[in-house]
């Protein structure tokens, strides 16, 4: 039976993260709960805009099969979900400048002699990258430079996962040694990918998306916190130094907002903010595939960077993320180009139906990574165990809402937050 929480628990955000937090204090007890943000609708950046009635999408909301955390958590709210099987394609360069198009495996295949790694060491994306054989990791360091413009040895390793370069599949080698090498050895477990079918392993092959898009699952959420008797303040602008200052006793506090605006309060030195930059064209399309589809270029030539097929009420839609403005031919001509391989002849492009111009800062620094951890621990020592700090550095869902339920649960179960002013 959950225990029944007297106090307050107060959420800055409404983003999803938000969300989990606002339908997690629920589920753990707490009935006076409020959601701040500074906008006029949930979402946060996850929120699509509307172009000739459809939603452009900047990014994708994708949850897990029955039996994710999230997405149990949000069904047991209400909220719908569709399955679909993950399809998920990359191209890579092949010798002779050709490209090498996979509909099985989501990083880039490169080909290498051998499968010796050196040892991991170092927080930075260069690091990890040094840990491969020099054939790889000069084909990763020459994509990175070119997605990310800059000098990777300032970038945190933990851009890997953003860049879709976790787990790079080795061509040339043969299939057998590399399983039996990844079931022996951490490191080439953690830096090496087989496809599924190879490696024999069914879990990641499907996903779920909200049903009826990303608004509609918003919109429900909202409902669905109203029916709990959570308080939704929209356009709401909180003051960092009064919100630290002024905490009542027995509230809980929740920042699943942009952590910058707490660095000056607690007198921690704040990062250089360095978002990267994306331009997402979002163009009309037939094509023979079945959506949802993303595809990444890990060639490191031209400007796409990912594409992803999604339907918006009836209508097929491909966005492409660029790292870079381009030209209307130049892009469409690109678009043909990295998904041959997967629409085959079949891909026709329509209108262009909208350009976004938005900050990621799904790439942090090796400095941002080190500075939001000392916020996280500033926090901690002058606020306790009642000011709940997410994991802003990390951009995986699950182990952002896995640490979001941990801090939540020690809040609301010891009589730190009572004594809390």
């Amino acid at each position: 039976m959950t225990q029944h929480f007297p106090g307050k628990v107060r959420i800055i955000g409404a983003g999803l993260t938000g969300l989990l937090a606002a339908f997690e204090a629920h589920r753990l007890g707490a009935r006076d709960i409020e959601l701040h943000d500074r906008h006029e609708q949930l979402g946060g950046s996850a929120w699509p805009r509307l172009s000739h009635g459809l939603e452009i999408r900047e990014q994708s909301l994708t949850f897990g099969p029955p039996g994710d955390p999230v997405r149990g958590l949000l069904e047991g709210a209400g909220l719908a979900f569709e399955d679909f099987e993950l399809r998920r394609g990359a191209v890579s360069p092949a010798p002779g400048g050709d490209m090498d198009h996979r509909r099985d495996f989501p990083g880039p295949a490169l080909r290498t002699r051998d499968l010796a790694l050196h040892p991991l060491a170092g927080d930075s994306l260069a690091d990890r990258l040094r840990a491969y054989p020099h054939d790889i990791g000069h084909a990763l360091s020459r994509y990175g430079q070119w997605a990310l413009g800059g000098w990777l040895d300032q970038v945190h390793a933990s851009a890997a996962e953003a860049l879709g370069v976790r787990r790079v599949h080795p061509q040339g080698v043969d299939c057998a040694e590399l399983c039996a090498l990844k079931r022996l050895d951490s490191a080439a477990d953690e830096l090496y990918g087989v496809p599924a079918a190879q490696w024999g392993r069914l879990e990641g092959l499907t996903a779920s998306a909200p049903r009826d898009g990303h608004r509609a699952f918003f919109g429900r959420a909202r409902l669905a916190l109203a029916q709990l008797g959570v308080v939704v303040y929209e356009n709401a602008l909180i003051a960092p130094h009064a919100t630290l200052a002024g905490r009542a006793p027995g509230e809980v506090m929740v920042w699943a907002a942009d952590p910058m605006p707490l660095f000056r309060p607690l007198g921690v030195e704040a990062p250089a903010a360095a978002p990267r930059t994306v331009f997402t064209y979002v163009f009309k399309v037939r094509h023979g595939a079945a959506a949802p589809v993303e595809v990444r270029n890990f060639t490191a030539e031209g400007v796409v960077q990912t594409l992803r097929l999604y339907e918006s009420r009836g209508q097929q839609l491909v966005a492409a993320d660029c790292i870079a403005e381009a030209g209307d031919g130049e892009l469409r001509r690109e678009v043909h180009r990295l998904m041959a391989g997967f629409c085959g002849s079949s891909l026709q492009l329509g209108e262009s139906v909208a350009l976004a111009v938005s900050p990621r800062w799904d790439c942090p620094s090796v400095e941002a990574v080190k500075k939001l951890r000392a916020l996280r621990a500033a926090l901690a020592r002058t606020q306790g165990a009642a000011f709940v700090a997410p994991m802003w550095e990390t951009q995986k869902l699950g182990d952002r809402f896995a640490a979001l339920a941990a801090g939540l649960a020690q809040a609301l179960t010891t009589d730190e937050a009572a004594r809390a002013a």
